[in-house]
């Protein structure tokens, strides 16, 4: 939704966002921290040999830690959902219009 924002506000509101804008939307891999607690462990921006990569922190928590009962891998998520979804296809995002273009970032909902 913002392609030509040069303020990168969109990515830096992403819970451990990328440490530059990407060109695609594909380009954003995420891996599980398989070295922190199952109960306290997230997904982390990138790849690491050995480990998995998701196309989004929300399908790297869904299929690296089903059974985390904390909740803190979507919890360290930016706008994290207010309740863990149960599939990937549970989570929507819209784009914020109401802020300024180059501050905007996308807010879960419908």
């Amino acid at each position: 939704s913002y392609p030509d924002q040069t303020s990168g506000a969109c990515f830096a509101g992403m819970a451990n966002a990328p440490s530059a804008a990407p060109s695609s939307v594909d380009d954003i891999k995420y891996y599980p921290d398989y070295d922190t607690d199952y109960e306290a462990a997230t997904c982390l921006p990138g790849t690491m040999d050995g480990r998995p990569s998701f196309s989004s922190m929300a399908a790297c928590c869904i299929g690296s830690y089903p059974d985390q009962t904390s909740g803190a891998c979507f919890a360290g998520m930016a706008n994290a959902p207010s309740a863990a979804p149960s599939a990937l296809s549970d989570i929507k995002y819209y784009p914020d219009y109401d802020t300024d273009y180059e501050d905007a970032t996308c807010l879960p909902g419908t």
